[in-house]
């Protein structure tokens, strides 16, 4: 495993990524907040991971001031034309309890290694290159315990908290608030006309795809539990059968039943398994 870090002031972020994104085989980019001018610093390095057949995926927040409806106009044009981008979105109205979707995860996979960046940068340019920034960029092996850690946390991300995929409408019901708060600043998120465009997209959402989870998006540890999920009603104990197969995949893991009830639980939460009663699961 490698490590180094960015703070935007010796190493920009965008230097180190854009390497690694034009080789990249798989892109999972999770971010509060997205800007036109962020994409463009990474765009080019795109378009080269999808002409190589790459696959590419954003978890964009919302916030109807900083992520700018014309990069969702840009990912909504790609995924349309066909190519393998998808884009979704969470939006935060600051009207419900749900915690603040604030992450900044850069996950990147070229099918032997996986470089993903985590700290303070969102996809925009002052994150990406000039304002001051931390982040952590790892370097680790795809059978690395570590690698397995971080597409869990983004399958996470991604299943745990509403979703949706934006069509052109959302997307201009998304435009019409924001450029209400452009505007007038902050305060017009609790002015009536744009409580009135919010309520519009909340219900919009209703109409949109669910974003359903499949075994097929799992990675390291979810999917060789998952894998070995009994149909039927099962319980927490029956899965201790495969410990030493699951340690054979991770050797230096010394606590391996643990892992397991710690990995039905994540299934669980993100829709994969039912919880009818204690000790029980099943696949749903």
């Amino acid at each position: 495993m490698e490590v180094q870090f960015t703070d935007n002031i010796v190493i920009k972020l965008a230097d180190v990524l854009n390497p690694v994104v034009q080789r990249a085989k798989s892109i999972k980019i999770a971010v509060a907040f997205m800007k036109q001018s962020g994409y463009s610093l990474i765009e080019r390095s795109l378009r080269e991971c999808l002409d190589r057949g790459g696959e590419v995926e954003f978890l964009v927040g919302l916030d109807f001031r900083i992520t700018e409806p014309g990069v969702l106009r840009t990912l909504w044009g790609l995924s349309s034309s066909g190519l393998p981008i998808r884009c979704y979105c969470f939006s935060d109205d600051s009207a419900n309890d749900m915690p603040v979707y604030h992450p900044k995860l850069y996950l990147l996979n070229d099918d032997e290694n996986v470089v993903f960046s985590v700290g303070s940068s969102n996809l925009t340019r002052g994150g990406l290159r000039d304002n001051v920034e931390v982040n952590a960029v790892i370097k680790a092996n795809l059978r690395e315990e570590i690698v397995s850690d971080i597409y869990g946390l983004y399958t996470r991300l991604k299943f745990e908290q509403k979703r949706v995929p934006p069509d052109l409408d959302y997307i201009e019901k998304y435009e019409a608030a924001y450029r209400q708060v452009q505007r007038k600043s902050i305060v017009a998120l609790q002015g009536k006309k744009v409580r009135a465009i919010v309520r519009e997209l909340k219900e919009k959402e209703k109409s949109l795809p669910k974003v359903v989870p499949t075994g097929s998006e799992l990675f390291g540890w979810q999917k060789l539990v998952y894998e070995r999920v009994p149909y039927g009603e099962f319980r927490t104990s029956d899965m201790y059968v495969y410990e030493k197969e699951f340690e054979s995949y991770y050797p230096e893991n010394r606590h391996i039943k643990d892992k397991v009830r710690q990995i039905l639980q994540q299934l669980g939460t993100i829709g994969l398994l039912k919880h009818p009663r204690r000790d029980r699961w099943e696949r749903i």
